[in-house]
């Protein structure tokens, strides 16, 4: 009986430590501050390019065919990569498929003027 208590409290502990490391306790947005300082905004909308896919391609070699036109960090690429293709967070890039392909931002002025 020891023996089987002892194995569901491990199963149970490796899942919650299984979901916490894929999908986080706490959401980012719970992080995130906003600014109520009467000061206007900026947001940043990615500037991409739309490529079609070919047999054997990755994001890797999509990444590295068209290079980012500013200096980008390959994690802030690829978060863009995932907002701008949402479809592709949990499958392969699919051989003739349209995907859009980030390469630079541009800030936009949100002030309502």
């Amino acid at each position: 009986m020891r023996a089987f208590i002892l194995t569901a409290i491990i199963i149970i502990i490796a899942f919650v430590v299984k979901v916490d490391l894929t999908e986080g306790s706490i959401p980012l947005a719970a992080l995130q501050t906003k600014s109520t300082n009467g000061q206007c905004e900026q947001q940043r909308e990615p500037n991409y390019i739309t490529v079609q896919t070919i047999e054997g391609d990755t994001i890797h070699s999509l990444f590295a065919l068209h290079p980012a036109k500013v200096p980008m960090t390959f994690p802030e690429r690829l978060q863009l990569f995932y907002s701008l293709n949402p479809h592709l967070q949990l499958q392969e890039l699919i051989p003739g498929g349209n995907i859009k392909l980030p390469l630079t931002f541009e800030f936009e002025n949100k002030c309502g003027k």
